[in-house]
């Protein structure tokens, strides 16, 4: 290449950049979700013409023996041909590997923005939900009610099958929001009225969402707020927004 750039440095200069130009573009491709088959048709025009120049140009009598047998314009041109005929099959290879992939994607409609917008909300909503109020683990609900219980995941377990509690699923492990429990560890008695009215027509952390936000029948004041003070008064609007779910 040292020699072909002293022979013909603007057709090395030219050689360069086409490379470099094609290698671009095809990564640019490749990122983008594109094929781009404008490089190689750039790429096969470059070479031609290249290729062209050189049958066309006569060899220089002034030069040496030693260089005349040097690559000439249009031994670069069939150079260039010959990359873009090794980038065409690149592509092809990348073409083959998208539709494997395509071919192993699930079969189901992207989501919309609303029901992206909707499920960051309900994210926030439940990192708000644990950064606020907490969340125990059946082992860390036995050790606040004092449980001696062998099994610490019993007391828990036990309360939830008997609707006393309910838990929410949180990456991968089971947790109970630690506003369901008094000073002493045990349900709070609000809250087993709230599963009887809501439990089977939201999902679990639909409940907890409802203990935490505010409420058109308590004046949109929250129901955890007012589990202590009026827990009875918390189940009635479990009850009434269950009779709107209803219909």
């Amino acid at each position: 290449m040292a020699r072909l750039k002293r022979l013909y440095p603007d057709s090395a200069r030219t050689f360069h950049r086409v490379v470099l130009a094609g290698l671009g573009a095809l990564v640019k491709a490749r990122h983008e979700g594109k094929v781009g088959d404008d490089l190689f048709r750039e790429l096969v025009e470059k070479g031609e013409e290249l290729e062209a120049l050189g049958a066309e140009a006569p060899r220089d009598p002034g030069r040496s023996e030693e260089f005349q047998n040097e690559p000439s314009l249009a031994d670069e041109g069939r150079e260039i041909l010959a990359y873009a005929a090794v980038l065409e099959h690149l592509v092809r290879e990348c073409r083959t590997f998208e539709r494997m992939i395509d071919a192993m994607l699930p079969d189901t409609p992207l989501p919309t923005p609303p029901a992206v917008l909707q499920a960051r909300r309900n994210a926030e909503a439940r990192e708000k939900l644990i950064r606020d109020f907490g969340v125990l683990s059946s082992v860390d609900v036995a050790s606040l009610a004092g449980s001696r219980a062998k099994n610490k995941a019993s007391l828990a377990n036990r309360w939830k099958q008997e609707g006393r509690i309910f838990s929410v699923p949180h990456r991968g492990s089971i947790y109970f929001p630690s506003f369901q429990f008094d000073a002493e560890g045990h349900p709070r008695k609000a809250v087993a009225g709230v599963v009887k009215a809501l439990g089977a027509k939201i999902s679990e952390w639909g409940l907890g969402l409802w203990f935490t936000a505010g409420n058109g029948w308590l004046a949109d004041r929250r129901p955890v707020d007012l589990l202590e003070s009026d827990p009875q008064r918390v189940v009635e609007a479990a009850e009434r927004e269950a009779m709107e779910l209803v219909f």
